[in-house]
């Protein structure tokens, strides 16, 4: 595709949670489909840049795309409120709220990086989900020790730290994301993408919808609720799926907990691919995807 173009939602809810945050809550996809499928984004992203992964589930599959509040079309929230308790919290309510809303379905949860963190603690503490897709998460079989955790952490608090939030135009995020070398593998109209998702214009010009202080403050808390991971992801009494990039290139998660019950649990690498392997690749994760839902007798 030459650009990409989010399609209208056939309905847009706007949820107040705690602190009077409101969560944008947009509904896609095949409305005839008996499975719902519940979308998470990454730390500083917004549900809309995964569009070119989505778009191919919204064929089969109802869609609810949620941005995490201080992200995208949701409003900021306190400081003190960015951590993952809080965000487990605000997932719960998207889910009752779509299930009261569009009606009782399957829901699976097909989530990336931090939403992934944030879609198993929600899962431990509430049996909402029917399974979970769960794309790149700081967790795989590894003899990752609780320093490398905190190394990452505070390595990704630092560079959200130093994030330059104002643009004088969404292609000029586009091309700074071409130089980085984590982005090297998205497509130029995908970050093209990316970069009118994490952008609101103001009357200066163009910046950040999640501030830099913002992602901060989610990067220094998040690695921590990872320790607790071993602990829930086996005891879940759901199918999961964990589908990562590949280890042995860089920008993939390697520092990370012991969590070699994934082999058991289920979980699988795309060769060449790195964390943003759903943007990278989106046909064959796609696939993946829809396969392993289809194996758990959550086709659409």
């Amino acid at each position: 595709m030459s650009d990409w173009v989010v399609p209208e939602p056939h309905a847009v809810i706007d949820v107040t949670v705690d602190d009077d945050v409101m969560l944008s809550v947009r509904r896609h996809g095949n409305l005839a489909s008996r499975c719902r499928v519940l979308l998470g984004h990454g730390c500083g992203l917004a549900a809309d840049a995964y569009l070119p992964f989505w778009s191919q589930l919204a064929i089969r599959y109802e869609i609810i795309a949620y941005d995490m509040r201080s992200h995208g079309y949701s409003s900021l929230g306190p400081l003190e409120t960015l951590n993952v308790p809080t965000l487990v919290r605000d997932s719960q309510s998207v889910f009752r709220t779509a299930q009261s809303a569009f009606g009782e379905k399957p829901t699976v949860g097909v989530h990336h990086s931090l939403a992934s963190v944030v879609a198993l603690h929600h899962a431990a503490q509430e049996p909402d989900f029917a399974a979970l897709v769960l794309f790149d998460p700081p967790v795989r079989p590894t003899d990752g020790a609780p320093d490398d955790i905190e190394a990452i952490g505070q390595f990704m608090a630092r560079a959200a730290s130093q994030r330059r939030e104002r643009f004088d135009h969404p292609h000029q995020l586009a091309e700074s994301l071409a130089r980085n070398p984590a982005f090297q593998l998205v497509p130029p109209t995908t970050l093209e993408l990316f970069a009118r998702s994490t952008l609101v214009e103001d009357a200066e010009g163009w910046r950040l919808r999640c501030p830099p202080e913002h992602e901060t403050a989610l990067s220094q808390w998040t690695f921590g609720f990872t320790m607790q991971l071993p602990g829930i992801i086996g005891r879940l009494p759901i199918p999961v799926k964990v589908i990562g990039g590949d280890p042995t290139v860089p920008f993939s998660f390697l520092p990370t907990v012991d969590m070699s019950e994934l082999i058991t649990v289920g979980y699988d690498f795309v060769p060449d691919l790195t964390h943003f392997l759903q943007v990278e690749d989106p046909e064959i994760t796609a696939t993946l995807t829809i396969d392993f839902l289809e194996s758990q007798g959550l086709g659409s």
